[in-house]
């Protein structure tokens, strides 16, 4: 047997030569095989003959099927050559052409041993080894085959991997257990990562804001008309409608309302930004699906070959897939953004339920469908308080008039609303209106709380004798006398002694500031603060570190404060909005070095400074410490620090601390000080956001002037001293 490859010209004219002569079924092709191909067996000499039976003849059926399989193998052979041809264009993208057999070593390739073994033959002996070989040359060309005709996606990506040089790693699902040995889990297939595409991934991973500048190429893939109306525009905004539950109406009304928490605007912050960057891939992804469908376009109209087809259809699965999951992901941070509204708003549990399961609009955060949900409940919810209040006003039986023996508690109104079942509230008469006066009265109601109650009632009772409820005859004697036994209580002495708390606030642990722990700082300036404006402690609280709310003056004599800007005052009015606080630095005499320790100017800057480093919000007042460490400061835990300054300044002193001591109290006894120390009535009035004196010297004025002004008179006078 010659097995040494034949010239590559040589082999093509007689592989063509095979081809024509099984295709045109010549019998004589069969000679020169040898007589055990692979796959086939033949039985041996003494068989049947040995026994006596007479031979068979062979049909010709049997000839034409070997015929066809022997055509079908050269067909396989000769795609494979043609692909391996060098200069025909046809090979793999990556595999370098074999060079001529004439200029080179022999080249020992199975599919020309085959060849050799199988047709080239010049000796007529069988060999066991050529045998072998072409069963392997067989097996290898079926596998190539096969491998290039798999259209399956695992297929493709095994092709893709192989013209980019990489090996597809297969997982070993291991033993799952000792009986189950003979079928055993076939082995996954996984993709290895791309080097490029994680060198990619990783370079905005560590800092979300690397690579944020964006080039001219990526602003241009970016650019996508009507953005907004597919979604992929900018978070969109809360609806006014939700927003309302939760802020002000003037700030529900803005475009880029903000949470009222701070901890809740930093995670709708996050989310915000992780909305705008998701939409900006997805621009830049339809870009990329204008781009893959132009490649598509073009591969058929240039009618590549089937394995480049393939690449192409698999890519734009793969990117549809992108796609679904990037949707996913943006409907999922749309619904994360309305539980975190959701869970700041008063509604119950039901209802959120129903808003969150609404299915997410693109463009919108919460859209009509949601806005429709919330009407019902709204609608639901005022029948069932119509229902209420008609079996409210079904008759009942008639309450016992004399005396029950039950133990005494406080009486409560009788019925909700005031009025009894069977009374019509807009309706009723004088009678009705007196006796429910009484119940109040009887509960421990002061006058004032009456009087409220009547111009409620007469606000929607349609009168009688062409007067109001609150203008009738007896009413107002009713009132008046109500009034007789429970006169206003108005304390008229001070619940605590300031010069005491003033003293205390000079000594340690209040000073040196430049030593004293951030507490200690912290309860000082709000004292100082209260003490020197005569604000409400949710004016206040409302106070902000921000440049367009605090400005210190160019010579350092003082600081101008003013609450921030979405901040509403009790009393809604043009002279009471957004008023300033003025504090002025006090200067150190030089016979008491004491007034310096109590400047708020100096202790306001000193609070800033020590809080610049953890402040987390712009409010001046943030927490000192304890897991909110820096956000802002509420209303209460502000009153508490001015009430723990005064309480910790008469222990200090030895002395035990006043009981039932509020914030509120640095109002009146502030005001009191700076009118008995010669201050206008308009310059108090103004500086507590009073509309006229007589709010501060009906319910505000205490004394503190001298407890005993009389017991001068036995004091001696200067000249009896001298004497």
């Amino acid at each position: 047997m010659n097995c040494r490859p034949l010239p590559w010209a040589l082999r093509l004219d007689r592989l063509a030569e095979v081809e024509q002569r099984a295709l045109t079924g010549d019998p004589s092709l069969l000679t020169g095989l040898p007589q055990n191909l692979p796959g086939r067996s033949r039985p041996r000499h003494g068989g049947a003959a040995a026994k006596g039976a007479p031979p068979r003849k062979k049909a010709r059926g049997e000839l034409s099927s070997k015929v066809d399989q022997l055509a079908a193998d050269m067909e396989q052979m000769k795609s494979l050559l043609l692909a391996l041809q060098p200069g025909t264009g046809r090979g793999q993208a990556g595999l370098q052409p074999d060079p001529p057999l004439e200029d080179g070593p022999p080249l020992d390739d199975a599919l020309s041993l085959a060849a050799s073994a199988s047709f080239f033959n010049e000796a007529s002996t069988e060999d066991d080894a050529s045998h072998t070989l072409g069963e392997a040359s067989c097996s290898s060309a079926q596998g190539s085959l096969q491998g290039a005709a798999d259209a399956s996606m695992a297929g493709i990506m095994r092709g893709a991997l192989a013209r980019l040089g990489l090996d597809a790693p297969q997982t070993d699902p291991g033993q799952t257990s000792a009986f189950f040995r003979r079928n055993p889990a076939p082995a996954t297939f996984t993709v290895p990562p791309s080097q490029e595409y994680v060198k990619e991934l990783h370079a905005c991973w560590r800092d979300s804001r690397a690579l944020s500048h964006s080039t001219t190429d990526a602003r241009t893939l970016a650019a996508m008309q009507d953005a907004a109306q597919v979604g992929l525009g900018r978070m969109p905004p809360v609806e006014p409608a939700i927003a309302s539950l939760i802020l002000a109406p003037d700030e529900a009304l803005r475009p880029d309302a903000r949470c009222p928490r701070p901890q809740c605007r930093v995670t709708d912050d996050l989310l915000t930004k992780a909305y705008d960057s998701a939409a900006r891939m997805g621009r830049i992804g339809n870009s990329l699906s204008h781009l893959l469908l132009g490649l598509s376009t073009s591969l058929q109209q240039a009618q590549v070959g089937p394995a480049l087809q393939s690449l192409s259809d698999a890519s734009l699965q793969a990117f549809a897939l992108m796609a679904r999951e990037l949707g996913r992901t943006m409907s999922t941070l749309v619904q994360t953004r309305r539980q975190v509204w959701l869970a700041q708003s008063p509604l119950t549990e039901t209802c959120r339920k129903v808003l969150r399961a609404v299915p997410v609009e693109p463009g919108e955060l919460f859209g009509a469908a949601a806005l429709e949900a919330l009407e019902r409940a709204a609608r639901a919810r005022q029948t069932r308080q119509e229902l209420s209040g008609l079996h409210r006003s079904m008759s009942a039986p008639s309450r016992p008039r004399g005396p029950v023996a039950t133990p005494q508690r406080r009486a409560q109104p009788d019925y909700p609303g005031g009025l009894r079942k069977a009374a019509d509230p807009v309706r009723c008469p004088v009678a009705i209106v007196l006796e429910f006066l009484q119940s109040l009265l009887d509960s421990g109601r002061s006058h004032s709380t009456l009087r409220v109650y009547v111009a409620a009632i007469s606000s929607r009772h349609e009168g009688v004798d062409g007067a109001t409820v609150g203008c009738h005859r007896l009413v107002s004697l009713f009132l008046r006398g109500a009034l007789r036994l429970r006169p206003p209580r108005t304390l008229r002495a001070p619940a605590w002694d300031l010069p005491l708390v003033l003293e205390a606030m000079s000594l340690p642990p209040f000073e040196p500031l430049t030593q004293v722990g951030l507490k200690w700082l912290s309860m000082k300036v709000a004292f100082l603060l209260a003490i020197t404006s005569a604000k409400r402690v949710g004016e206040l609280q409302a106070l902000s570190v921000a440049e367009t709310c605090l400005r210190w003056n160019p010579d350092g004599s003082g600081v101008v404060l003013w609450p921030n800007v979405a901040f509403l005052p009790k009393v809604l009015s043009r002279t009471h909005l957004n008023q300033p606080i003025r504090l002025a630095r006090f200067d150190s005499p030089s016979e008491e070095g004491r007034s310096e320790l109590l400047c708020p100017v100096r202790a306001l800057r000193a609070y800033i400074a020590a809080t610049a480093g953890i402040r987390q919000s712009e409010q001046l007042f943030v927490c000192h410490g304890g897991p909110n460490r820096g956000c802002a400061l509420s209303k209460q835990r502000l009153s508490h620090w001015v009430v723990d300054a005064i309480t910790h300044a008469y222990g200090a002193s030895g002395r035990p601390p006043p009981s039932g001591v509020r914030c509120h109290s640095t109002r009146s006894v502030a005001t009191s000080w700076a009118a008995l120390r010669g201050v206008p009535l308009e310059a108090i009035c103004a500086a507590a956001s009073w509309a006229t004196p007589g709010t501060f010297t009906r319910f505000y004025r205490i004394n503190v002037a001298d407890h005993c002004p009389m017991a001068a008179v036995l004091r001696p006078s200067s000249a009896d001293s001298k004497e």
